[in-house]
């Protein structure tokens, strides 16, 4: 079993970080958080599922750790001058509440946002990953995206 989570590990590594290194350092960081919870592993119902969300979370963390940058240069940008620094800080603003936004989503529906609109997989593909029918992916992403507007239009005041 773990030589096919290894792979369905690195592919799904691949396809978030389109670097092969980087893409073989985040499976066998999930293999080895895998390892660490082989004891819980029987419960779970869809363990290529579990593999994913393990995968998609280890990379989420070493992006988000990879693109902080110096204090001298956020200073520098919170000093900001030109325009470019200032669509820099409104983008990183964006992005942020975005991440705070679907952060507060349920799983579920974060992780269909998520392969739907980053991964562009289709309902079908989705409903066989997650091991839900596509109706309900259907009906998880249009609450996400629901959530999102809603989220969007009371801090834009629209």
């Amino acid at each position: 079993m773990a030589p096919l989570w290894r792979d369905e590990a690195f592919r799904m590594a691949l396809r978030l970080s389109g670097d092969e290194m980087e893409a073989d350092d985040v499976a066998q960081d999930a293999m080895l958080r895998l390892w660490q919870m082989r004891e819980r592993m029987d419960g779970i119902r869809c363990p290529e599922h579990f593999v994913r969300v393990v995968v998609r979370n280890l990379w989420i963390d070493r992006y988000r750790h990879s693109r902080t940058l110096p204090l001298d240069t956020q200073s520098a940008l919170t000093e900001g001058l030109d325009q470019s620094a200032h669509q820099v800080l409104e983008w990183r603003e964006t992005e942020q509440w975005l991440e705070r936004t679907m952060a507060r989503l349920p799983s579920t529906q974060r992780a269909v946002l998520q392969l739907r609109q980053v991964e562009q997989r289709s309902h079908r593909e989705i409903a066989q990953l997650l091991c839900i029918s596509e109706t309900s992916v259907s009906t998880l992403l249009g609450r996400a995206r629901r959530t999102l507007l809603e989220e969007f239009k009371k801090t834009n005041r629209l």
